[in-house]
């Protein structure tokens, strides 16, 4: 699918959890709260077609406006120097002595974001990237790391599609399912709404789209997602949604989905 890049970094955030930072607190409506300020930040990160996107999204961010350099090779001391460099270079050339870039605690701290899970994501990454990029005679995979599908993200899509084929799911499409699925809820105490329903197509479960996920009250709801974690608590939910068009299922898994309509 010509977009290793972006699915290695998809991977390695997925296994680094709680990128997002949410503090707590009963002021969200508030917007100085701390909690609001948080979702502000989280906004300009989110993505409409999901919150694998919204991953590459944070990573690329940060790649771009932070300075971050590991333990190794001299940490936090040499993320300042370094910023110093940028800063006389930037003089030199007639500009200010600021830089566009910031140290990656600061960037965490002003866009809410975990700083350890982040480095724990990009460590995977190189990891994984090692190994793609490794030769096969040195049990490696051979893999092209630099392949990249730039802005034409539908190829990243339908990859993760016939990644997550197992785990897909489509929005209920009439009102008598919809229905079925909202008193089945009720009478387990939980408060429902009537958007938001789908069912996996592996099991036919009913399941809702995580309050977390880009994907959470978006309007219209996208017709059918994959994801990539099921969490049951007195709702049944997914996290890690992305959307996909339904007709991609069958075309990147013809065998399992041959008797479907």
């Amino acid at each position: 699918y010509n977009c290793t890049t972006e699915m290695l970094t998809a991977i390695s955030m997925l296994s680094a959890e709680n990128i997002f930072y949410r503090p707590g607190g009963n002021e969200e409506g508030k917007g100085n709260s701390l909690s609001a300020k948080a979702a502000a930040a989280h906004r300009r990160f989110a993505s409409y077609e999901g919150d694998l996107p919204t991953m590459l999204n944070v990573y690329d961010c940060w790649r771009k406006e932070a300075i971050y350099v590991c333990s190794s090779q001299g940490g936090k001391k040499e993320q300042k120097r370094r910023r110093r460099q940028m800063e006389e270079a930037s003089q030199s050339k007639g500009g200010t002595s600021k830089t566009g870039k910031i140290l990656h605690g600061e960037w965490c701290m002003r866009n809410f974001i975990s700083g350890r899970s982040l480095v724990r994501a990009h460590d995977v990454r190189n990891q994984l990237q090692e190994i793609c990029a490794r030769d096969k005679q040195r049990n490696g995979l051979s893999i092209d790391v630099k392949q990249s599908c730039g802005d034409d993200m539908m190829f990243f899509y339908k990859c993760a599609c016939a990644g997550l084929f197992m785990q897909a799911a489509t929005r209920f499409s009439n009102s008598v399912e919809i229905n079925k699925a909202i008193r089945k809820e009720m009478a387990g105490g939980a408060v429902s709404s009537s958007r938001g329903k789908y069912k996996t197509v592996s099991g036919g479960a009913e399941v809702s789209i995580h309050p977390t996920s880009a994907l959470f009250n978006r309007n219209p709801p996208p017709k059918c997602v994959v994801y990539t974690e099921l969490l049951v608590t007195k709702r049944t939910y997914i996290r890690g949604a992305t959307q996909i068009r339904e007709e991609w299922l069958k075309e990147v898994a013809p065998k399992f989905f041959k008797n479907s309509k």
